[in-house]
């Protein structure tokens, strides 16, 4: 009788041993394939991103000496005509720099395939972190009803982050996916 239930504690002690490796293991799969996802999206595209912020830079530079032209042009009295004729002529200026500067930074065919790809790879990794993280969440609870008397607030924790971020994830691939094949 006594070794019954070493034995039912043992199965109890090894499902709780289980779901907790498998909750770190899909917790780090999944933080690992969105930081992958992030990090190479820097890097396909960190010309255009440095691109953008100098756009926004010399877009509000412009901006602001032109607001005081246009300032000192309506002191001088012929502003008026000016913002007659042509409207409020430093955001267009800012406008035609933002454009200017963003024409120089346009996304390749191979960085559009290299991001396509690697969405795909999220995609994957996140759909698989998403069943690992339901499996973890399940074999908890399994423990919990067998009577399991440890405790399980970590394997809780990691199994609903990983559920989190795998949906995050799958909503964020799949998203760029359909994003990417709209505008090709």
């Amino acid at each position: 009788m006594d070794e019954v239930v070493r034995n039912e504690n043992q199965t109890i002690s090894s499902k709780y041993k289980v779901a907790k490796i498998l909750a770190i293991i899909v917790f780090s799969l999944v933080m690992s394939a969105l930081a992958f996802a992030i990090v190479s999206d820097v890097v396909l595209f960190a010309a255009q991103i440095l691109g953008f912020i100098a756009a926004c830079l010399g877009s509000v530079v412009t901006f602001f000496f032109g607001f005081i032209l246009m300032v000192i042009s309506i002191i001088l009295i012929f502003g008026f005509y000016l913002l007659q004729e042509r409207g409020f002529w430093p955001l267009t200026w800012a406008k035609e720099t933002f454009r200017s500067v963003m024409a120089d930074y346009k996304m390749t065919q191979d960085q559009i395939n290299a991001l396509l790809t690697i969405r795909i790879v999220l995609l994957v990794f996140c759909v698989i972190g998403f069943g690992l993280a339901i499996a973890t969440l399940v074999m908890n609870k399994q423990a919990k009803k067998s009577g399991s008397t440890q405790k399980r607030g970590m394997i809780n924790a990691f199994g609903i982050l990983s559920l989190i971020f795998s949906i995050f994830g799958i909503f964020a691939a799949v998203l760029m996916i359909l994003l990417i094949n709209a505008l090709n």
